[in-house]
Formats: C-alpha cells, sequence, structure tokens
C-alpha cells in the first residue's frame, strides 16, 4: 500500500495505464506465482559457460521504478498466464514469440497482447511461435487454452480492454468473479453485482454464513460461495 500512494497519478493518461497493483497482489489475483510476474516485468539474469545472462522482460509496468502495475498490465498477464496453465512454456520462447508478434503488426500498441491485431489472428502466430521454438514437444501450447484466456478478457467499443474473469487450472470457468476496471478500484468483485470480493471474504472470517451474506448483499449463495472458494485457492 505505501508504493501504492507514493505512485504519481499521470493527467491526461487513462485510467487503465495508471499503477495499481503491486506484483504480489496481480499475482494472487490472477493465481500466478510473484516470480514467474516478476521475470515477466524485469527479466532475470542465469547462469552459463560463458558467464552470466540475462534475459529481457516480456512487458513493461506501469511504474517500473515503484514495481507497480496498470488494469493494463493486468490484463496482459492474464493473457500470458495461458502459456503456463497446462504447459510451462519457457520463458525464451514466450518473448521471443512476443517479438515475431510485434515484427509482424508493427502497429500494435505499447501493449501487443491486447491490441486487435492480437485478437484477432496474432494469437495464431504467437502459438505457432511458441511451439516451434519449443519443438512441438510436451510444452507446446494448444491454441484452445490461449482461446480460453482471450475470452475471458472483455473490451470496450474502442476495442481496448476494461475487464478480466481470472482464470486459474483447477478453479471453475463461470463468470463470476471478474476484475473490472474503476469498479472497487479495479480489485475483484461478484460480476454484475459489484461486490467486493475481500468484502465477502472477510466477513465469512468473522463467521457469518455464507447464506446471511448471500442476503444481506442481495446475491445468491452460490456467488458467495465462489467468492470464498477464490479466496481460499489463491491463500492455499
Amino acid at each position: 500500500m505505501d508504493k501504492l500512494l507514493q505512485a504519481q497519478y499521470r493527467a491526461g493518461v487513462d485510467s487503465r495505464e495508471q499503477p495499481l497493483y503491486t506484483i504480489t497482489e496481480a499475482a494472487y489475483y490472477l493465481g500466478i506465482h510473484p516470480q514467474t510476474l516478476t521475470t515477466w516485468l524485469f527479466g532475470r539474469s542465469y547462469e552459463t559457460k560463458q558467464g552470466v545472462q540475462f534475459w529481457e522482460p516480456v512487458f513493461s509496468p506501469a511504474d517500473p521504478e515503484l514495481r507497480l502495475l496498470s488494469f493494463y498490465n493486468l490484463a496482459e498477464a492474464h493473457v500470458l498466464a495461458s502459456t503456463r496453465y497446462e504447459h510451462n512454456v519457457p520463458f525464451l520462447a514466450v518473448r521471443q514469440a512476443i517479438s515475431t508478434l510485434v515484427a509482424q503488426y508493427p502497429a500494435v500498441s505499447a501493449h501487443p497482447l491486447l491490441a486487435d491485431d492480437f485478437f484477432t489472428n496474432g494469437k495464431l502466430l504467437f502459438v505457432k511461435t511458441i511451439n516451434e521454438i519449443v519443438n512441438l514437444s510436451s510444452q507446446q501450447l494448444p491454441l484452445d487454452i490461449m482461446e480460453a484466456f482471450l475470452v475471458r478478457v472483455l473490451r470496450d467499443e474502442a476495442g481496448n480492454p476494461f475487464k478480466v474473469f481470472p482464470l486459474r487450472k483447477g478453479e471453475s470457468t463461470d463468470r463470476v468473479i471478474s476484475i473490472t476496471a474503476g469498479v472497487s478500484a479495479s480489485r475483484p468483485i461478484i460480476d454484475g453485482a459489484g461486490v467486493s470480493v475481500s468484502a465477502v471474504w472477510r466477513r465469512f472470517k468473522a463467521g457469518e454464513n455464507p447464506e446471511y451474506i448471500a442476503q444481506d448483499f442481495e446475491l445468491q449463495v452460490s456467488q458467495v460461495q465462489r467468492a470464498i472458494e477464490y479466496v481460499e485457492r489463491r491463500a492455499a
């Protein structure tokens, strides 16, 4: 929270580009290991026989100095999470696939994985590049996994993402929990109701039963239970 208080609001910049999340927080919301997300954002050094080498980052955080992510960064990380959903695709392959994507579609924005070109045709190139790099090994990324993540990113009339339904292996593929830009400080909510997942969780931990919580928030019991499951799975 201290970092968020230090972050500077940038006038004239889309709210979805403003720094909103720490790495730990964003990783938690998406069900990604924090170190994996850190590597995507800042790269990493590794030892070789020739000495220490460095792999470049996959994408850039909204505030590199404070290491804070924007909503768009969160959406990018969600898309990248598809590469780890069932197969831990090598980091080098992911980075090369993005480079290939940008070279093929030079008009893409600073967020190539969120561009219209990627959502339409670019995903095919992305998956094909990864599979070629890993030499069609058991780590290859099936297109249907990529599609499963892409359809969970909703876009506004201008084609820009405004909502993400986070997906983690082993969880329901329903659309009960969403992260919507500008709603509840862009933190997880029960979709359609705008009720904060953290508010439901706090009351459950305080000893209230799901039926009472549902009645108080005018929710279905199943929605309350899904919010509780969302938190518990990430705390495990």
